[in-house]
């Protein structure tokens, strides 16, 4: 395994300020990402209080289920005896999802190395399962390469179905048969039955999405000590009570700040990623394993589809009772993440960076601040045979993720295109319109019909002649379809869809050619910083 750093544009305008802006940072964000910034943060930790034992013992609970390793353990008594967390959370998706999921976990895995170096005291990784999300179509399935092509192999869910992640049930035999697909599109290597073994031996006993997600990330990370916390554990919702019901109390004050900052936003040229309003409650309410989420209207926090509707009072209640019935939405889950967890650094992808350049006064309503934010680092996988496909063609990785791939194709096939025949068809097809256009110009005292008669004889020779030059191109195309699938080839494999890979393959894609040490060693070897782009050639 090699890796190289690459350097490419950021993702989009607000990774940009991010990364280069300074004021950007200083206006949305509480902390640089720098040895200021660290050390302020680890201040303000010092001076707050978490109930330490309590989200050690959840941690634990959780993770002796999924997998709790020796290292894991070890960094479990350090969170219990005072040292501050690396943070970073992805939904729950098969096969641990899209790359992105482990890339997230391996980022924050490096930044709690770098940080323990850096400030000469421990800090941990911990990784957040976001299993009270409820959209199931995005995470119900896994894309392979076949033909060229990507290729999308979904788990059935059902329709219309919101229950949470944690919560959602499965058949482990239709997971099982699911599972044996999936590797039948990776196609069969050495490596392909241990896989199959491994992935198994985590289903056994885990029938929801998120346990089963759990269990491979505790495997897979084993060695790292990577933490792992359910977003929908009950255990942590008595640890999160008090922390809703004060929620609760300071929701519009939460809305407004989010909304007005938003607003800000786009004034200053960025997109909306929240559409935040000031009568959002920033909460849902959970009924039977379905997430309803509420507004604030007339002084009360209603979901009118649904027909729920509560008093402040009432749902304050609610929180100190019941904890379990609430759950946190995309900008109050943060802000309840940092309450429970002594986070220094929270690491996030473009989109997340994006949202949560919007939610400092939502920390500060909460008498707290934002902990310091960097982005995550990025992979492209170079497998030996895009290795030998880009040496055949001349092109390097940068060029295919620029989209140079198309280009070249389509330039090589205007290279070996049949003009002479082009040329002749076109000729044919000029000298018979001429011929029309006088039989037209003859027959034109004839009367309309016969001109709608010339119209139709010259339209049926127009498609003739459009047949001719696709049969011809299809003739030309087929002569030469090794040299062209390269070119597609290399586009499913670095640029599926036009997107980065990292967004469509499972690890496991990687992992059937490499060997099931992948993770491990990509973790061992990965350097750099926040927001680096890195080549891993196998």
């Amino acid at each position: 395994m090699e890796i190289e750093r690459l350097d490419i544009r950021p993702a989009g305008k607000v990774m940009d300020a991010y990364l280069n802006d300074p004021d950007f940072i200083h206006t949305y964000f509480d902390y640089t990402p720098d040895a200021a910034g660290y050390s302020a943060r680890l201040k303000e930790l010092e001076s707050r209080s978490f109930d330490r034992e309590g989200l050690g013992r959840i941690i634990r609970g959780f993770m002796e289920k999924a997998g709790l390793s020796a290292k894991a353990e070890t960094h479990l008594r350090e969170l219990e005896e005072g040292a501050p967390a690396v943070v970073g959370g992805q939904q729950a998706g098969l096969l641990t999802g899209p790359m992105y999921s482990v890339n997230k976990a391996l980022s924050v895995v490096a930044e709690a190395r770098r940080l323990r170096e850096k400030l000469g005291t421990p800090v941990v990784p911990v990784f957040w399962v976001a299993g009270e999300d409820h959209d199931l179509l995005e995470i119900n399935h896994a894309y392979a390469i076949a033909d060229d092509r990507t290729v999308k192999r979904q788990f059935p869910v059902p329709f219309g179905a919101k229950t949470m992640a944690s919560e959602t049930l499965f058949d482990p035999a239709d997971m099982e048969s699911y599972i044996r697909g999936v590797f039948r599109d990776f196609g069969e290597t050495a490596h392909t039955e241990s896989l199959i073994d491994t992935v198994l031996g985590c289903l056994k006993s885990n029938s929801t999405f998120t346990s089963f997600f759990a269990a491979l990330m505790a495997r897979l990370f084993s060695e790292e000590g990577l933490l792992l916390i359910d977003a929908a554990d009950p255990a942590l919702r008595q640890l999160e009570a008090p922390h809703f019901e004060n929620m609760v109390s300071r929701s519009a004050g939460i809305a407004a700040g989010v909304a007005e900052t938003e607003e800000r936003f786009g004034h200053d040229g960025f997109d909306r990623p929240l559409g935040a309003e000031e009568e959002d409650a920033h909460l849902f309410y959970v009924d039977s394993g379905e997430r309803f989420l509420l507004r604030r209207e007339g002084g009360r926090f209603v979901n009118s589809q649904s027909g729920f509707s509560f008093s402040e009072e009432d749902l304050a209640d609610i929180a100190r009772a019941h904890p379990e019935r609430l759950s946190n939405n995309v900008v109050t889950r943060p802000v309840m993440q940092d309450l429970i967890i002594p986070v220094l650094t929270f690491v996030g992808g473009p989109g997340e960076i994006a949202y949560w350049s919007l939610l400092r006064p939502a920390f500060r309503e909460m008498g707290i601040r934002m902990p310091v934010v960097v982005p995550r680092q990025s992979l492209t996988i170079i497998s030996r045979l895009t290795a030998g496909l880009l040496k055949e063609t001349g092109l390097t990785a940068e060029d295919v993720l620029a989209g140079k791939a198309e280009e070249e194709k389509q330039s090589f096939i205007e290279r070996i295109s049949d003009r002479e025949a082009a040329g002749r068809i076109a000729e044919m097809e000029e000298q018979l319109k001429a011929g029309y256009r006088e039989l037209s110009s003859s027959l034109e005292s004839k009367g309309r019909d016969v001109q709608e008669l010339i119209a139709r004889n010259i339209g049926f020779h127009e498609r003739q002649f459009n047949y001719l030059r696709e049969k011809i191109r299809e003739s030309v195309l087929l002569e030469h379809e090794t040299a062209i699938r390269r070119y597609s080839r290399l586009e499913a494999e670095l640029l599926p869809e036009g997107g980065y890979q990292e967004r469509k393959f499972t690890p496991f894609q990687y992992m059937n050619e490499y060997g099931p040490d992948f993770i491990a060693d990509l973790s061992s070897s990965l350097a750099g910083h926040p927001g680096d782009h890195h080549i891993v050639r196998l």
